[in-house]
């Protein structure tokens, strides 16, 4: 059970310790673990790159328990990338202030819908399915099925995420042609979750049915706060204001 829990605790913190941005924009180094002094100034120096974009509370009366998490994740990040015979390194990012029972909360909302068996009934895939060599390594980005890095933000809407990415990849390998497409629209009109997570299952149901929508299609408020994410998507879930005249991919 310890080594269970030690391995989602290690899993959470590479996922969370991995850039958005550059990870060298605020680089570890010995000099900054040495003290209380060094390592306030090392907090200091990441609040300046990302205090305004961290998902974690930015007041006065909060700041001091945010540097003891934000400590406990630098010696963690800077020991991890010690080590030797590693295939990647981890970085200093917005999650660096957060706990791992923060992050986790925020970050993975995705709730269990209903299991589906195999069309075939017999709990195996076909033999088409499997047959052939497969290649030793396969990287769709590489070939166009993969849109550019989004981000969610203070919103628990990974599930609309991961739907929309599915869609936006199987759309490019069947079609060879890769949209952008909208979360925003998946959020506020399949009714399959909120900003405190959703139901994956229940959203590629109401893509199946309604189609999801191009992103620039679904344009949010003009005076919408969150509109810096990127085009159409606001972190925070509207009432549902789908254009069904801008063409959906079904």
């Amino acid at each position: 059970m310890e080594m269970g829990k030690s391995l989602v605790v290690a899993l959470a913190v590479v996922v969370a310790a991995m850039a958005v941005v550059k990870a060298d924009d605020v680089p570890i180094t010995d000099k900054d673990l040495e003290s209380e002094e060094s390592m306030w100034s090392l907090y200091q120096r990441w609040r300046h790159v990302y205090g305004a974009a961290s998902s974690s509370p930015r007041d006065l009366a909060d700041k001091g328990s945010r540097f003891e998490v934000f400590k406990k994740n630098a010696r963690y990040i800077h020991d991890f990338n010690r080590k030797k015979g590693m295939s990647y390194k981890l970085g200093l990012n917005k999650f660096a202030d957060l706990t791992l029972e923060e992050f986790t909360a925020k970050y993975t909302g995705a709730k269990p819908g209903p299991i589906t068996g195999l069309k075939n009934g017999t709990g195996s895939p076909p033999l088409a399915a499997v047959a052939g060599d497969a290649p030793p390594a396969w990287d769709w980005r590489e070939h166009g099925a993969v849109t550019r890095v989004k981000d969610q933000g203070p919103c628990g809407s990974c599930w609309a995420f991961s739907v929309v990415e599915a869609v936006e990849g199987i759309n490019a390998i069947m079609t060879g042609n890769l949209l952008t497409l909208s979360e925003q629209q998946v959020l506020d009109c399949s009714g399959a979750g909120d900003c405190s997570g959703g139901y994956t299952s229940y959203a590629f149901d109401y893509a199946v049915s309604n189609g999801i929508t191009l992103d620039q299609c679904f344009s949010p408020p003009t005076t919408g706060e969150n509109y810096f994410y990127y085009p159409a998507y606001e972190a925070v879930q509207e009432p549902c204001r789908f254009d069904p005249v801008c063409n959906s991919l079904i």
